[in-house]
């Protein structure tokens, strides 16, 4: 394969997320020479293999505290026209993006080779999602349900002009495809779906383990990943069943939420909370786990529920998901019905939990998943 010299963008490198794991991969495993651009680079809070490569910040400072923030992250846009990449140097231009980054096409366009890797259109303008945000989010706020609401019209024109510039797409899921598709933005466009990187063989030996009474969610700590209602669900739970434990594990991505996460677990029993812990100290306590939960909300793609089956574990997870579809025949996957409103989700999750742990001699089934190999369909896609 002939090799390109790719400029790559990708709005905020700020956590130990989906997003940042894919970048991460890409730029350790590319047949191409890539550049790393972003707005935000917090190099503590992220993956410390970030740290072996130049990364080119492209926004001031302050934007970061602006990145924290859902309803500031607009605010991108007068950044987004601040600074001019210098794509002259460059075969393609490579924007990775879950919204808002293909706001960088405003000041920087390589017609013909810009080409885009989309987590999703932006999540909090897709209407299943703005209906969950009004009835989870925003409550109890009338200003913020009203500058919400506005801000996701301007979002939508603005997006539109946006994805007129995206020259290539390739999405992470056939629900991210979904979502551009029934907003307008993909038509007379060549799309095409590579599914993000999962390393499987990290999780082989942990099949030799065989868990306890314990159940494991890790995720990032914020609201959609709703780790508040599990542990109000668990409250209940643990009542009846006083022999199971939870460990609650995540990187702190709203440090509100957070402390609302640490009042709850303060009012139950068998919570562990952990943060910013190391890859072998999750794989530890995954391996003497006898289930994995997952709870995210219309993820997606979604690692963890792949990482927990290939670890050899149950998996209790939402039936609504980009990884649904590629799961949902797997025999260890238990699914959780969706319910966007809080009350009723809590209900499920206790009733996922109680019909799980009734069956105590089941047996587990080694079957393997197999998705693509990321870093050569990147490539790929990139060359055509």
């Amino acid at each position: 394969m002939e090799k390109q010299k790719i400029a790559l963008f990708h709005p905020w490198i700020k956590s130990r997320g989906g997003g940042e794991k894919v970048v991460l991969e890409f730029l350790e495993k590319s047949k191409h020479e890539i550049d790393l651009f972003t707005w935000v680079y917090d190099e503590e809070n992220t993956f410390e293999g970030f740290k072996k490569f130049k990364i080119n910040v492209i926004a001031p400072k302050f934007a970061k505290k602006l990145s924290r923030f859902h309803l500031l992250r607009g605010l991108f846009l007068p950044i987004s026209l601040l600074k001019k990449i210098p794509l002259e140097k460059y075969d393609k231009f490579l924007i990775s993006t879950s919204g808002v980054g293909e706001f960088i096409t405003f000041r920087n366009y390589k017609k013909g080779e810009t080409y885009a890797y989309v987590y999703t259109p932006l999540r909090e303008a897709t209407k299943s999602i703005i209906n969950w945000n009004l009835e989870n989010r925003y409550n109890q706020n009338i200003l913020k349900r009203h500058l919400y609401l506005f801000s996701v019209k301007i979002y939508h024109f603005l997006e539109k002009k946006s994805w007129k510039k995206l020259d290539k797409i390739a999405f992470i899921s056939e629900l991210s495809k979904n979502r551009a598709l029934g907003r307008g933005l993909i038509k007379n466009k060549k799309v095409s779906i590579i599914y993000p990187p999962v390393d499987f063989s990290r999780f082989e030996n942990l099949k030799k383990i065989k868990g306890r009474d314990s159940f494991i969610y890790y995720s990032r700590l914020n609201p959609p990943k709703r780790q508040d209602l599990l542990l109000r669900a668990w409250s209940s739970f643990v009542k009846k069943n006083p022999n199971y434990k939870l460990i609650v594990v995540g990187s702190i991505d709203n440090k509100n939420y957070f402390e609302k996460l640490k009042k709850l677990k303060d009012k139950t029993k068998n919570v562990e909370i952990k943060t910013e812990i190391s890859n072998e100290e999750l794989e530890k306590l995954l391996a003497s786990s006898k289930a994995g939960i997952f709870l995210g909300y219309e993820e997606d793609f979604g690692i963890v529920p792949f990482e927990v089956l290939a670890a050899g574990k149950h998996l209790l997870a939402v039936d609504k998901g980009g990884y649904v579809k590629l799961i949902e025949n797997h025999p260890n996957f238990h699914k959780i019905k969706e319910k966007y409103n809080a009350q009723e989700m809590v209900k499920e999750i206790e009733k996922s939990l109680e019909k799980f742990i009734m069956k105590k001699n089941r047996k587990m089934k080694n079957e393997k998943i197999k998705l693509n190999d990321f870093s050569k369909e990147i490539d790929a896609f990139l060359k055509n």
